[in-house]
């Protein structure tokens, strides 16, 4: 067989996938991946899911695992996108954050249950983690900037990595076995919690941050801008 006569039988290259086809296969990977587990979902049974032929899928994230960063690449990008503007309390903060995680809420479950589990993955569990450390550092000294990293507390590792996991771990528990109709009183369940561990842990650190009884919800308020 030429050259020629190969080119001609060989099958043509399938269309692009756009953006919103390509937000389509991401959620059904991790529907699949989430239901199966990692190891089990291929790339065909994907493809088969969203419709596309494993060619298509290659081209357009050239692995299973590349697949699966691109998966959670989005879970982070949406809950640090949830992160943005002015800050109005325990409970909108609460509801914010589980809104963002119910809108991809297989990707975010995956990556909490089997992401942080995995070496391959560990930079976007690591991501995760920093980013609810972040919060949690902006909130121990609100409405003041928290000090340079080598000022810190010597304890502040123990009590930021416990409520670290606490946060994440609650949130994907949630998210799998709650329902929307109660979604309000894990969003007070988890505000109180919240507001405990600041006092606590003020206390734990000796810090010097005013004791402020802020309320529960702020959106009839003026809001409280985090500082730079």
């Amino acid at each position: 067989m030429s050259k020629s006569d190969a080119t001609a039988e060989s099958p043509q290259p399938a269309p692009p996938v756009d953006d919103a086809g390509s937000d389509e296969i991401l959620r059904l990977a991790a529907r699949l991946m989430r239901k199966q587990g990692l190891a089990r979902t291929t790339m065909e049974q994907v493809g088969a899911a969203a419709g596309v032929d494993r060619a298509t899928l290659h081209r357009c994230y050239g692995s299973k695992e590349r697949l699966v960063e691109a998966i959670f690449g989005e879970v982070v990008r949406r809950l640090q996108a949830g992160d943005s503007g002015p800050w109005h309390g325990y409970g909108a903060g609460f509801r914010r954050l589980l809104a963002a995680a119910r809108a991809f809420e297989d990707g975010y479950i995956l990556l909490v249950r089997d992401g942080c589990q995995l070496p391959a993955y560990q930079g976007f569990a690591a991501a995760l983690r920093a980013r609810t450390a972040r919060k949690l550092r902006h909130l121990l000294w609100f409405p003041e900037r928290p000090p340079p990293r080598a000022e810190t507390p010597a304890l502040l590792g123990l009590a930021l990595e416990s409520m670290i996991s606490f946060s994440n771990d609650a949130l994907a528990y949630w998210v799998e076995l709650g329902t929307p109709d109660r979604d309000e009183q894990y969003v007070r369940w988890c505000g109180q919690m919240m507001r405990s561990w600041r006092h606590n842990t003020a206390e734990l650190l000796n810090l010097d941050t005013p004791e402020v009884d802020w309320p529960f919800d702020t959106e009839n308020r003026r809001p409280l801008a985090w500082p730079d």
